[in-house]
């Protein structure tokens, strides 16, 4: 664990280390999962190649290795996150989980059935289709749970939020996404000097945007390479951060 005043990282299992974290005691949880998608059965997915990434981009960086799962399997594991992310959370606060429009049928009830509510379904446009036939992707998307009635901080969010992806020079990890999409959904989910957690934390973007904005941070992470990165993002973003009461 590396801990500094005002954001933490765990480097391990994110259900293991979520049930040591004591209840009420985060304000959102933001977070990018594995998608899986392609279908529900094996052999859709394999007919999914890349899942819209570009061929180089899989080649010099891999896959998720929670991406060789089954769908049926990471539905089971995203709901036992929403059921610790209940335990978590104060009341009226928010879990937002990326997803795609292939697996939010899956996940969208699996995940309601912890005892969030499903509260709204936010739109990342990316601005620019991607890769792919016939209608290109151009989006994906935030499905928003609540624990009870939901508390929000910033009514000038909509539920489409454009911003640019993160160039793939740039990148550091398979599907980063952008600091400044993050900073969008925590304006509404994440009160000044709150607590953020990030189970499935990858290269640290969702700690890096609220510790930015005088938020504290928890991040999660099997991967030590990716905690490796976080680190070094970590101590850059410190530098320039909000004071905790701005």
């Amino acid at each position: 664990m590396k801990s500094m005043s005002n954001w933490t990282l765990y480097e391990g299992d994110c259900l293991e280390v979520m049930r040591t974290l004591p209840a009420e005691s985060v304000d959102a949880i933001v977070t990018d999962p594995p998608y899986c998608s392609g279908g529900f059965n094996e052999t859709q997915r394999r007919h999914a190649k890349g899942q819209g990434l570009r061929s180089e981009t899989l080649r010099d960086q891999g896959w998720f290795i929670n991406d060789n799962m089954t769908t049926g399997g990471l539905v089971w594991m995203l709901r036992q996150v929403a059921c610790e992310s209940h335990r978590l959370l104060r009341d009226g606060g928010s879990l937002c989980v990326f997803t795609d429009w292939r697996m939010y049928p899956h996940l969208a009830p699996a995940l309601e059935s912890s005892g969030l509510r499903l509260q709204n379904m936010v739109v990342w446009n990316k601005g620019n289709p991607g890769l792919g036939r016939g209608f290109r992707p151009q989006h994906e998307l935030i499905m928003h749970f609540v624990k009870n009635t939901g508390e929000f901080f910033d009514k000038s969010v909509g539920n489409v939020i454009t911003v640019k992806r993160v160039p793939a020079t740039r990148r550091l990890h398979q599907t980063e996404k952008p600091v400044e999409l993050l900073t969008a959904i925590l304006r509404v989910v994440a009160p000044i000097g709150g607590t953020v957690l990030d189970p499935f934390a990858g290269s640290g973007s969702t700690l890096v945007a609220a510790v930015q904005m005088g938020r504290k941070a928890i991040g999660i992470e099997l991967d030590p390479h990716y905690c490796d990165i976080i680190r070094k993002r970590m101590r850059e973003a410190v530098r320039v951060a909000l004071p905790m009461d701005a």
